[in-house]
Order: C-alpha cells, then sequence, then structure tokens
C-alpha cells in the first residue's frame, strides 16, 4: 500500500514565502558577492535539507513501513512497531531540530501528549503516531491515514 503525503495550505504557503524572500534578498544585493554568496548557500542548504527529510509519500511492505523523500528512504520494520494510532501533533510543540513548516514538519519534536518524537508529517491533521518496540517514537502523515492505520494493525498484530 502507498500514500502520498499532503501538505498542509500553510505549509505550502511557508515554503513558497521563505524561497521567495530568499531569493529576492539575492537579487536585491546583486552587486555584492558576499551577500549574494551567502544568500545562495543558505537557500541551497534549506532546499536540500528538505529534500532529504520531507516526505514524499508513505509505502506498508510486508515487512517494512517505507517513508520515502525525494533523496532518502527511512525503513521501519513492522516487527519494531508496537503501537500505531491517530494523534495530532500540537501546534505549541517544541522543535528541538526540527522544521515547522518549510517544506512540511520533520526533524525532531517535542509534545506534552506525545512526548519527544521524530516527525515526517505535511498535515497535522492526518497523522499516525508509531511507537517502537525500542520506545522511539515518529509521527507520520498521509492522504489515507485510516486506511493506512487500519492496515498496519492489521499487519502487526
Amino acid at each position: 500500500m502507498i500514500s502520498k503525503v499532503k501538505f498542509s495550505k500553510f505549509s505550502i504557503i511557508l515554503t513558497w514565502g521563505v524561497i521567495g524572500l530568499l531569493c529576492v534578498g539575492i537579487i536585491c544585493s546583486w552587486g555584492i558577492p558576499k551577500k549574494v554568496i551567502t544568500g545562495s548557500v543558505i537557500l541551497a542548504a534549506m532546499i536540500v535539507s528538505g529534500m532529504f527529510y520531507a516526505p514524499r509519500s508513505i509505502e506498508l511492505t510486508e515487512d517494512c513501513l517505507i517513508i520515502r523523500s525525494m533523496l532518502k528512504k527511512k525503513c521501519i520494520p513492522l516487527s519494531e512497531i508496537a503501537l500505531a494510532e491517530r494523534c495530532y501533533p500540537s501546534g505549541g510543540g517544541i522543535r528541538i531540530c526540527a522544521s515547522g513548516g518549510f517544506m512540511g514538519y520533520w526533524g525532531y519534536f517535542n509534545d506534552i501528549v506525545i512526548g519527544t518524537y521524530f516527525g515526517y508529517f505535511g498535515d497535522r491533521d492526518q497523522c499516525i503516531l508509531l511507537r517502537l518496540t525500542n520506545k522511539r517514537q515518529y509521527v507520520i502523515s498521509c492522504e489515507n491515514p485510516d486506511e493506512m492505520l487500519m492496515e498496519i494493525d492489521r499487519r502487526i498484530n
């Protein structure tokens, strides 16, 4: 089963706004090489890190849950998933080292209800919490979270 990750309107607007502002900054400082290089490096670093971590799709195979981004894939063995349930990460959670909307929500977060987790999600309304046997937690999202959750539950039980 494969399901694409849908990004929230906020995430889409924030991503294009940040990219646009950085491009405007680079263009406005065109005659100053140091500022152009600095702005270009910042823009490239943000886009590459987003391409590395921002989720594009969630795939469930017979033995693994795969989180795919543009530059990597993360495989979580189904044998390590202790519990899967729907969740709603709070907007007031602390980003330990994470993106709060730029190219989705990804990275380490700390939430009052959920605790510390690594997020790979695009829309808070479509999230699934995965609790692993080693006490790690992941929050993922996809276009069909209820179907994905039912399928994960079926395969881990």
